[in-house]
């Protein structure tokens, strides 16, 4: 049976992965910006990581006959610092148009912080600036249910029909 993978981390796997995917039937994948594990230091490593998600692992997937689709944001873990976020961010035009782009994502609160909801704000700017889709992470850490509601509010506040 053929099928897409609507979710995987893939830069953190190895090329064995792939195979073993594209064995078991996987002839797509879609994969979310995340955390690395750490905070990246300088904006210069979300340009790498981005141009990893839209160059390097398209061509790795493809060796094994996987369509490799991705999207693009800072998470909420290093959205606490509201002027490296918006320096991350303003890369994220000279990388949305690539062909395998499909939105900005994987967007959403960790702790539920004002700088969390206000980067998470300006991500939504962006995906209607470019008539993008969104691709929403509630929290892990904090309250999930208190997060959620603080979403589906800046959704309804930013006019972002959920429908």
């Amino acid at each position: 049976m053929r099928y897409i993978e609507p979710h995987a981390h893939m830069v953190s796997r190895s090329t064995a992965d792939y195979q073993n995917i594209a064995q078991a039937g996987c002839e797509a994948l879609c994969e979310p910006a995340f955390w690395a594990g750490f905070d990246r230091a300088s904006p210069q490593g979300f340009f790498d990581y981005y141009r990893q998600l839209t160059e390097y692992e398209p061509a790795r997937a493809a060796k094994f006959g996987i369509k490799h689709f991705c999207w693009l944001c800072i998470n909420p873990k290093e959205a606490e610092d509201p002027v490296f976020a918006r320096e991350v961010m303003a890369l994220i035009p000279d990388f949305i148009d690539k062909p395998n782009v499909l939105g900005i994502g994987e967007i959403g609160l960790n702790k539920n912080t004002k700088n969390e909801l206000m980067i998470f704000e300006e991500h939504l700017e962006i995906a209607k600036k470019f008539n993008r889709p969104i691709l929403i992470h509630t929290p892990h850490l904090e309250d999930k249910l208190k997060g959620t509601r603080l979403i589906l509010d800046a959704l309804k506040n930013a006019n972002v029909d959920c429908d």
